[in-house]
């Protein structure tokens, strides 16, 4: 990878030199292109020429525009060798403080478009930001997508093959309509986008080269041709599973089974905070009539996931469940995903408590079904709605809850439970196997008496040596052993637990695997098995009862590759 910068300037010259020198001082080769300046810019920017020292400049006599100036630019670094390139506005509104960051990235995701997120001040235009805000909501149209969250930051690393490769091949907006209709282009061929936070300032007595009337048409143009260029594209989006471009073809190592953590859980984060204010204001009945049509794109979409569901409702049903692995259960199946979502939301926002749990006659609250001063762990699954207890419990118990999450999907997880329950007791860890630090981490919250919640029905991808093969709903399956490891160090009553919704209240199971795990070194991989066993077994009498609240859309029973196959 080598990467250059690429500078466009029309008329901007104040600051130039400063951003051409703060650039240098980061070893980085710059190319400016003039694009048909003033006289006063001109001469700035002939002075400024130094290619010995790293700086180049191009002049265009007359002005194109901003795309006519950045793909000249990008011909220019191609041919000198370049494969990147880093676009910054002459004008200085820029934070370049953040291009470490932005190069970082782009070296770990050298396919990737790196763009700048901005975060403004008050120099903002009120004109400019409501403008952005309809922007955005086209490009997630176009996009059928919520992947691109700013498209008119002019601070990017470009890579400049793709770049050119659209230019030549379908042409693109030359003004104000360039940088959005670049990465929307982009996008649809599958460049993924990298966002990186960054401060942008509209400097005092700034020059714009906006024009209110022109600029604002073509920009509807551009969002015109978008639009028609994503319905165009769209077969092609649903036969591919929700992508633009054909995915990578697997290869023979790959194309058995993907890994569950390898699923894309798409729009996680929009989705759910979108879904929060519609339930907050609107109601769960309303919320979920606005969710079907979104439920029925990812059942269409969603091949890899549809098949799971067959596959899952099939063995399902010859091991005693009421129900038929027919096309409408399957979509049902999804919806009741959906359902599943907006409940965790609800139980998170305060609109779930424990009230609308369906205790037994002798049980007066949720803790007369655990020890209420000592500390737990609790082994659950993707079945149902545990996060109600867990939600119900952080709010009702002055204690921390320890939940361990796989790290694709924890941190944006975070963010969502931080919008709905600030003051929640759950620390969400995220790890991708279980090691000694984070064993010992965990020692010491039990010992504060606190919980640990921990899925038992999914291998971490750093662990996928580390199964044992226990019999589940008529076939083996692989379950982890890290869990079963986990509660044998932290030494502490052990708990399956499981929650789902049953009408308009949820039910509750808990069952005592042990009260303390015991591994003797000689035998350790058969008692992690017989424990393995207990939980399957227990498990699987709650899923055929209730087979719909079962959320594992992926095949839960690939078998493991031999060593020689490897």
């Amino acid at each position: 990878m080598k990467i250059c910068t690429l500078i466009p300037t029309h008329n901007h010259h104040a600051v130039l030199a400063d951003v051409v020198a703060s650039i240098r001082a980061r070893g980085l080769c710059v190319f400016i292109v003039d694009d048909g300046s003033n006289a006063q810019t001109r001469q700035v920017v002939a002075s400024l020429h130094d290619p010995e020292n790293g700086v180049i400049c191009h002049h265009l006599p007359q002005n194109g525009g901003k795309g006519v100036a950045v793909m000249a630019g990008m011909e220019i670094a191609h041919k000198a060798g370049f494969s990147h390139a880093i676009q910054i506005d002459a004008d200085g509104q820029h934070d370049l403080d953040r291009i470490p960051e932005m190069l970082a990235a782009a070296q770990s995701n050298p396919d990737a478009l790196v763009t700048g997120l901005p975060i403004y001040d008050d120099s903002i235009p009120t004109g400019r930001k409501i403008g952005r805000w309809v922007t955005h909501v086209w490009v997630w149209i176009e996009t059928l997508s919520f992947a691109i969250r700013d498209s008119m930051c002019g601070f990017r690393v470009y890579p400049v093959k793709p770049c050119l490769a659209v230019w030549r091949e379908e042409g693109l907006g030359k003004k104000m309509d360039f940088d959005t209709e670049l990465m929307v282009r982009l996008f649809w061929r599958g460049v993924p986008v990298i966002h990186i936070p960054t401060r942008v300032t509209y400097p005092e007595g700034n020059i714009s080269n906006f024009r209110m009337w022109k600029d604002n048409v073509l920009i509807s143009w551009m969002h015109t041709r978008l639009v028609f260029g994503m319905i165009w594209r769209l077969a092609g989006f649903i036969l591919r599973g929700g992508r633009f471009a054909r995915p990578p073809q697997p290869t023979a190592d790959t194309a058995q089974s993907e890994h569950w953590a390898e699923i894309d859980e798409r729009g996680i984060y929009f989705g759910m905070r979108f879904l929060g204010l519609v339930y907050r204001y609107c109601g769960r009945h309303f919320c979920l009539a606005i969710m079907l049509p979104i439920i029925f794109y990812f059942y269409l979409t969603g091949h890899n996931a549809r098949r799971a569901s067959h596959d899952f409702l099939t063995r399902a049903r010859k091991a005693g469940a009421d129900i038929a692995p027919t096309r409408l259960n399957v979509f049902r199946h999804f919806v009741r995903f959906g359902e599943s979502a907006l409940d965790k939301i609800a139980a998170w926002s305060g609109k779930l408590s424990q009230k609308n749990l369906a205790l037994p006659d002798d049980a007066t609250s949720l803790f007369d079904y655990l020890p209420r001063n000592q500390a737990v762990v609790l082994l659950v699954s993707h079945f149902g709605n545990m996060e109600l207890v867990r939600a119900i419990a952080s709010r009702d118990r002055d204690f921390r809850v320890n939940v361990l999450l796989h790290q694709k999907n924890a941190a944006r997880f975070g963010r969502v439970l931080k919008k709905f329950a600030p003051e929640s007791q759950v620390d969400l860890i995220e790890v991708t196997d279980i090691g000694p630090d984070t064993a010992m981490m965990l020692r010491e919250r039990v010992e504060r008496g606190e919980w640990v919640v921990i899925a038992a029905d999914r291998i971490a991808i750093g662990a996928r040596d580390k199964t044992v093969t226990v019999p589940f709903l008529g076939d083996d399956a692989q379950f982890p052993q890290g869990p079963f490891i986990l509660a044998y160090l932290l030494q502490c009553p052990v708990f399956s637990a499981a929650a789902w919704r049953s009408g308009n209240s949820f039910r509750i199971a808990w069952h005592k695997l042990a009260d303390q795990m015991i591994l003797p070194r000689a035998t350790r991989e058969q008692a992690i098995t017989d424990y393995a066993g207990a939980y399957a077994q227990w498990l699987e009498k709650i899923v055929v009862n209730e087979p719909l609240q079962w959320f594992n859309f992926y095949d839960f029973w690939a078998k493991k590759k031999a060593d020689n196959d490897q």
